[in-house]
This record gives C-alpha cells, structure tokens and sequence, in this order.
C-alpha cells in the first residue's frame, strides 16, 4: 500500500520564492514543460482584486485583525505538500478520483488550518511526482505560551486578551501537532487506499534548494567528463580522418585501377569483335532505335501496369471466343443436319412420286388385262406396300420437319446467348475504358512517370535505388557505382555522379539525367569518351 505524504515547509518573509515556484512564473530545472500545461492554478480563489500568492498572504495579515507588529523575519506562509508516491498517485488519477482528492485536501487544510488562513493552492502535474502545493497562513488565536523570563517579570503593562489572532508558525508546526497532523491526514486519505507513513522514520523530505544544490554538483561533475571526452574525441576524430583519408586514397587507387583493368578488357575484347566501320553503322542504327525502344518499353510498362484487368478480360474473351466458335460449329452441324434431313425429305417425296407413278402404271395394266383377275392378291400386296411407303414418307417428313424446328429453336438461343456475352463484354470493355480514363486523369504525372522507372530499370538500379529518386531528391552515386549500358551491353563507371528523375520539356515526360543530362545520353557520351582514350592509348585513330 503507498503512504499519505505530507510535508509543511516553512516559507521566506519574501513569499517570492514560494510564490515563484506554485503559481510556475518561473520553471524549476526539473520540470517537464511539455507537461507544464496538466498543471491546475487557481484551486483556491484569491479575494476580488487579488492577484498572485504573494498578495493574497498579504492580504490574509492585513484583514485578521493582527494587533501586535510583524517582524520582518517572521514567517508569512507556510507551503503545504500533499502527494504519495508514483504508484499511489498513478491509482488516483486512473481511477478518475484526482478532483474528489484535490477537494479533500483543500478542505482538510481548512478544517485544521482555518478556513481564511488557506489562500492558495496548485496542482503540479510536471514534476516526476503529481502534488499539491496549498498555502497557509499561519495565524492561530490560542494563547501565546510565555517564556520563562516573561512569567518570572513583574507586569508593567495591561493585560491583553488571550485569543486575539496572530501570526504565529511555531505553534502550528509543534512537535506534537506534526505527528497529529500526519494522523488525521492519514485517515482522511484512507479512502484512497492510502496509510500513515511509519512513526519515527529517519525518512527526511529533501527541500527543493537541496535538490537544486545535488544536481549542480552532479551537473558540474558530468560537464567535467564531457569535457575530458570531448578532447578524447577531438583526438579520435583526428586519428579517424587520417585513417579515412587513407583509406579513401587506397580505395581511389584500386577503383582506378580496377576501372582500368576493365576498360582495356573491354575494348580489347570489342577491337577482336568488331572493325570500326561497323562498331559505327551499329552505334548509329542503336541510336536510331532507342527513343522508339523506349517509347515501346514505356507503353509495355503501362500495359504491364494494368496486367491484372486486361488478362481478365483476355480470358473473358477468350471464353466468349471459344463459346462462338462451339456455337458456330454447333450451328453448322445442324444446318448440315438439316440439309440432309431435308435431301432424305425430297428423296422420300420422290420415291414416293415414283412409286405412285409405278402404282398407277400397274393400275392401268390391270385393268386392261382381264387375266390379271385372277392375280388380285398380288395387286393388293403392291397397294399395301404403296401405302407403307406413303407413311414411311409421311413420317420421315414430319421427322425431318420437327427437327427443323428443333435446329431454328436451338439457333435462335445460341444467338440470343452469343448476343448477351457481346453485350456484356462490351460493357467490361467500356468499364475497363473508364477506369483507365480516370486513371490517366487523376492521375497524369504516374503515368508520365513511367519512362523515368523504365530507364532507371534499364541502367540496373535497385528497387529501393528507385523509390528514392522518385521522390524528385538528387542522390551522388557512391564511389565504385556503375551503371548497366543497354546499347553495348556493357558497364559504365557512374561514381559520384549525380542522378536525379526530372521533367524532360520535350515531351512533359520524366526521365532520369545524371549530371543534368538524359541517362542515355550521358552513357553514350561516357562510352564514347572511353573508346577514345583506348584507342589513344593504342595508337588507333
């Protein structure tokens, strides 16, 4: 459990210092300003027109009714502190309890101290501890104990009366009364699961002028160890200089002679490959090419950047594609289903024709031929089989027709579905459109942004490399760089060159220049000077 801790000092006859440091006009040095603002004033209203601690003691003496005079040495206020420690107060303020706790104090102070005699108070809340300061005016109306010469001297003047007020610290802060206020203290904050502190404690309260006069000498202290580290770190610091500076010097030579190494295989290595007459011809139909290889990169990159709506559409399509092509081929099949329905339809009517023609045919010889009476079974098998003829006609007929219908039936649903896969592909196509609309519309500087990200991809820079440059910063290449050539498929040294994405007026695109020129300019520029110095250096021209 935390303890009720309350502390009465005594305050100067100047009530300056007190009043400085409650009413904060000027910030001790263990203050958190950025706290300063938690802190409540004016907890206790001073009299109409008072303003300030110091004129609200004053006040207090001059309307009690004092009658004997006021020494200068005597003490005017006392600065009551009430707290507990970080883990009690921390409890209070979680439990939205720190207003009913600022009211008990207060009203605890006026019930031991007098109502008039409390004059101010504050609460602290930038300090490592919460507290509250209350101010008290120590005039109390009990007798005054005599001393002992007073009591043994004769009366040479009137008596005075015995509980008339005046200001008077020790008879508060008696002995006794010190241990009786920690009491009644203790049980007015019992409530805030708060206890006595232990009777006879060797425990002492550290005053503000001591606590300021430790950290002076500690602050005197830590500024004699930064001193002595500052001239170790002087010392350092020449001794790193010297070993970067050398360091830097042999890092110089080897990247030089690296670079060199590598040029003189390079070019030894392009010497064997290729005569100049068409290292030229080649230069020249590269150079004719590249703003056309960048403008289709760029748009790939665009393309590429909504990869993920158009191969949807694509398998859309793809899918309504192939659901034309079954239909079509589904139709076909039937037309040719149909056409051969229909050629069995006309084969069967002209059987049929046939063998009615037959039929009569045989009719009229019969009928002219009187022998044939006697064959009349014969006739009536041939007119039985016209007439299963005749029904196999009709039926193969009306086959043929509802099949027909079946196939303009089925026809007529296939394009009713192929006309509503169009209708929604169209409206996908039209939704695509849009949103690419507004893309390009609310958005245009990422879309002219893209042949900047393409170019920085081209050269070899890493992702995160080009998510700093678009931020529009330009950025120095560290010693060593280099960047990838595209055209000659070969390396470039870059160190300290300084990169940076910009707006190329040309075409109010972005584009990436080193040392202020177009990226791919730059390494032609750079190769070719490099070409140069070889072949000097071997005597060509």
């Amino acid at each position: 459990m935390s303890y009720a801790v309350l502390h009465i000092i005594k305050a100067n006859s100047s009530l300056n210092s007190i009043a400085k440091h409650i009413e904060r006009t000027a910030h001790p040095e263990n203050a958190d300003l950025a706290r300063t603002h938690l802190n409540r004033y004016n907890l206790v209203e001073y009299p109409d027109g008072i303003t300030g601690l110091a004129a609200a003691v004053e006040h207090r003496i001059s309307n009690a009714g004092i009658t004997r005079k006021i020494s200068d040495r005597q003490v005017r206020c006392l600065n009551l502190v009430m707290t507990s420690d970080n883990e009690g107060m921390q409890k209070i303020i979680d439990s939205g309890k720190l207003d009913e706790w600022i009211a008990d104090n207060i009203k605890w102070a006026r019930d031991t101290f007098g109502g008039d005699n409390v004059v101010g108070a504050a609460l602290h809340m930038d300090e490592r501890t919460p507290h509250l300061h209350i101010a008290v005016v120590p005039i109390v109306t009990a007798e005054r104990k005599k001393k002992a010469r007073e009591a043994t001297a004769k009366k040479r003047y009137r008596t005075k009366a015995a509980n008339r007020p005046r200001l008077c610290a020790d008879d508060i802060m008696e002995r006794g009364k010190m241990s009786r206020y920690q009491d009644i203290y203790a049980e007015a904050m019992a409530k805030y699961g708060l206890e006595r502190g232990i009777r006879g404690s060797e425990a002492r309260h550290i005053g503000q002028h001591e606590y300021y006069r430790d950290c002076m000498v500690k602050k005197k202290g830590l500024e004699e160890d930064i001193g002595n580290l500052s001239i170790e770190k002087r010392k350092l610091d020449k001794e790193k200089k010297s070993l970067e500076s050398k360091v830097e010097s042999l890092e110089c030579r080897t990247t030089a002679l690296d670079t060199r190494k590598k040029m003189l295989t390079q070019v030894n290595e392009e010497i064997r490959q290729q005569n100049n007459e068409l290292y030229s011809e080649n230069t020249r139909l590269t150079e004719a090419n590249s703003s056309l290889a960048a403008e289709n990169k760029s748009l790939a990159d665009t393309n590429a950047g909504l990869s993920e709506e158009s191969v949807r559409l694509a398998e859309q399509r793809k899918g309504l594609a192939e659901d034309t092509d079954r239909l079509t081929a589904e139709k076909k099949a039937y037309e040719a289903q149909t056409d051969e329905a229909r050629k069995e339809a006309r084969n069967a009517i002209r059987e049929r024709d046939e063998a009615k023609a037959e039929r009569d045919a045989q009719r009229k010889e019969l009928g002219s031929n009187i022998a044939n009476i006697f064959t009349g079974s014969k006739t009536k098998r041939l007119e039985a089989e016209i007439v299963r003829k005749d029904n196999e006609i009709s039926e193969m007929k009306d086959r043929a027709e509802a099949r027909e219908r079946d196939l303009h039936r089925e026809i007529s649903n296939l394009s009713d579905s192929l006309r509503r896969q169009k209708e929604h592909e169209a409206d996908t196509v039209r939704s695509y459109e849009w949103k690419i609309g507004n893309f390009v519309k609310f958005f245009p500087d990422a879309v002219a942004m893209l042949p900047a990200i393409e170019e920085c991809q081209d050269v070899g820079l890493n992702d995160n490399s080009i998510k700093g440059l678009l931020s529009m910063n330009e950025y120095v290449l560290k010693s060593g760089t280099t960047l990838y050539y595209p055209f000659q498929r070969r390396e470039v040294d870059a160190s300290g060159a300084k990169v940076q994405i910009k707006r190329d007026p040309t075409d109010n695109k972005f584009h990436l220049h080193v040392n202020g020129t177009r990226i791919f300019q730059w390494l032609k520029d750079q190769w070719q000077r490099l070409t140069q110095t070889i072949k000097r250096g071997f005597g060509i021209r």
